[in-house]
């Protein structure tokens, strides 16, 4: 494979590269893969070059963001991966109540970033996590009951697509301009109908919050647990989102109620458990 700077911008790393190593693996090192070439996007058009490249030349590609692909689908053996992890843009708008962010931020960055200003959108609950990923494949977290998956607040997408045999343009998915791209992208498409390099966010005040976790140590409880919280939880404080977990060692609920008092999550919480008391808190 033959690599120019004048076809790939951003910065490439190439195997045998120093820093290659660290560049190409992933968060889940079950599935190692080895691609040719690495390119760092800072921009769209650097996202546009490196698309138009990969077609030119017949190479496959993946497109990487935040590492976290759990079964590895964001990298291949002998390919060109497009990381996008660089474009962290943030441009809010206060009057509309909507930001316009890269496609490189993750969850914890998001959230920071909309905070300073007063402001909120649903994610996912790993913040490590890329937002591309949350936002293209649903994004289900503890603000999902009271305002909705991320895919649900997304307002519009700047998305790089093929354009003819080798190419590739940019092109905006609104609810007026290719609403059915929008559409696709709105949690049913995982991300695979281009490459969107920025989304147009719904944003949410957020006063208080209360955050509650309880844990029972073992699982003697797990059964009654289970059919007890299937059974609440739906009809629960429509503030309320809980999630419980399980691990080799314990049981745990936790649940975020967006607004209201401690006393209030408290009340949910045991209705949402009465089966039995919690180890802790």
């Amino acid at each position: 494979m033959t690599l120019t700077t004048a076809d790939l911008t951003g910065e490439v790393v190439r195997a045998g590269d120093d820093g290659y190593e660290a560049a190409r693996v992933g968060w889940n090192r079950v599935y190692s893969h080895y691609p040719e070439a690495i390119v760092f996007c800072c921009s769209t058009q650097d996202v546009v070059n490196a698309v138009r490249w990969a077609r030119t030349e017949g190479i496959a590609l993946r497109v990487r963001s935040g590492r976290h692909s759990l079964e590895g689908w964001s990298s291949l053996d002998g390919g060109l991966v497009i990381d996008v992890s660089r474009m962290k843009s943030v441009v809010i708008d206060d009057t509309a109540r909507t930001a316009t962010v890269g496609t490189g931020l993750t969850q914890q960055e998001t959230v920071a970033a909309l905070g300073q200003r007063g402001f909120v959108v649903p994610t996912g609950s790993e913040g490590g996590v890329g937002l591309g990923g949350v936002v293209l494949g649903g994004g289900f977290g503890l603000l999902t009951r009271s305002l909705g998956m991320a895919c649900d607040n997304l307002l519009a997408a700047e998305i790089v697509v093929a354009d003819g045999s080798r190419s590739a343009t940019v092109v905006q998915a609104t609810e007026h301009d290719n609403p059915d791209l929008l559409w696709a992208c709105r949690g049913g498409g995982g991300g695979n109908f281009g490459i969107a390099t920025s989304y147009t966010l719904k944003l949410h005040e957020l006063s208080t919050v209360t955050y509650l976790v309880a844990r029972w140590t073992g699982h003697d409880h797990l059964g009654d647990l289970l059919r007890t919280w299937q059974r609440e939880a739906p009809i629960a404080d429509e503030r309320l989102t809980s999630a419980l977990e399980v691990d080799s060692t314990a049981v745990e609920l936790s649940a975020l109620l967006h607004g209201g008092s401690r006393a209030g999550l408290e009340d949910e919480l045991r209705r949402c458990s009465r089966s039995a008391r919690p180890t802790s808190p």
